[in-house]
């Protein structure tokens, strides 16, 4: 596909240069997606002569083009943000360096197996990857997450000698919520128990939510119920992170954030990252088949980060959309985040 090999091997991406079609949706709120599948534009997903369908996360648009798929009766892929995407929200405008592309699945559906799940049972069988490893240190080192708009600083927590556990709000509606098998009750479940285990309770909202675009499942519960830190400082993940003793959440990315710092997590449903045995997975019965399914591989905390993090994801430099690895890109954002600092 490109030149680099971490772009090249993925052969289940389309062929590039292929005529490919998006929803009109698609095409106006991405523009800089055209950047990743080579120099022919996408197009209406009712063109004649293309070669397959492409949408974009989960929601009616992506139905319908689906649906389209199977009516034409055309290959489609699902695509997403990476799990390394850029400074700024792309609520806000910023593109991507990053995007995943599925052939099977949408990264965050545990009902059935995606490519990525694929790739990490794959990863798990063979041997240690010693660029998993780097890959995760430099992470941590840069303080990197998915999205990087706040600033590393010592969050507003009062001090307590309890466990303290972070409890991780999504967007209300989510669509990752219920693709990996989670439900508002998850979240209910959630807050109930760690309000009953007598440790130090910690809700982070959605970077979403906190500016104002969105509403959560348990942020208005959370705020007025007794012996509950809501924390609304604009802080970075890292910060958050540095500062607990234990993650839970449902479906969101924080956990896997917290994997790759070694901190201990508990999901409320199946999120690409759980049911490997790095979680402690505390789901209700809907997520049976998909537990024992992936039970069968054990990957490391390296190996995951290897296989979502470099065998995964395509990597492009939006000053130019040239393609680069996923060192590059972390080299990228640290500098991005470093000169934003000192701004």
């Amino acid at each position: 596909m490109d030149h680099l090999p971490q772009v090249a091997g993925k052969a289940w991406w389309p062929r590039r240069g292929a005529s490919l079609g998006a929803t009109f949706f698609v095409r106006q709120a991405l523009p800089w997606l055209d950047h990743y599948f080579g120099d022919q534009p996408l197009t209406s997903t009712l063109a004649p002569g293309i070669e397959g369908i492409v949408s974009w996360g989960g929601r009616l648009p992506a139905k319908s083009a689906m649906a389209i798929a199977r009516l034409r009766r055309l290959p489609h892929w699902h695509l997403e943000d990476g799990f390394l995407r850029s400074v700024g929200l792309g609520k806000d405008g910023a593109p991507s360096l990053s995007i995943v592309v599925d052939d099977l699945a949408l990264p965050v559906d545990a009902s059935t197996p995606s490519r990525l799940e694929l790739l990490i049972a794959q990863a798990a069988g063979g041997a240690q990857d010693i660029s998993g490893k780097h890959i995760r240190e430099r992470m941590v080192r840069y303080k990197l997450s998915k999205y990087n708009n706040l600033p590393h600083r010592q969050p507003s927590i009062e001090a307590s000698n309890r466990r303290r556990i972070l409890l991780v709000d999504q967007v209300l509606g989510d669509v990752s919520v219920e693709r990996a098998l989670g439900s508002r009750h998850s979240f209910d479940r959630m807050l109930t128990d760690a309000l009953a285990s007598g440790a130090q309770c910690v809700v982070r909202t959605h970077p979403d939510v906190m500016a104002g675009y969105r509403k959560g499942y348990i942020t208005e519960r959370a705020a007025r119920t007794a012996g509950v830190v809501l924390l609304v400082d604009k802080v970075s993940v890292a910060s958050i992170l540095d500062v607990v003793d234990e993650v839970w959440t449902v479906s969101s990315q924080v956990g896997f954030d917290a994997l790759l710092r070694e901190v201990p997590v508990r999901c409320y449903a199946v999120p690409f990252y759980a049911g490997w045995g790095l979680t402690e997975d505390r789901t209700g019965s809907g997520a049976k088949a998909a537990l024992v399914r992936r039970s069968t591989a054990r990957p490391s905390v390296d190996q995951l980060a290897a296989a979502a993090l470099d065998a995964y994801p395509s990597y492009r430099n939006p000053s130019n959309w040239e393609p680069m690895d996923v060192f590059a890109a972390i080299d990228l954002l640290a500098a991005e985040v470093h000169g934003k600092q000192r701004a």
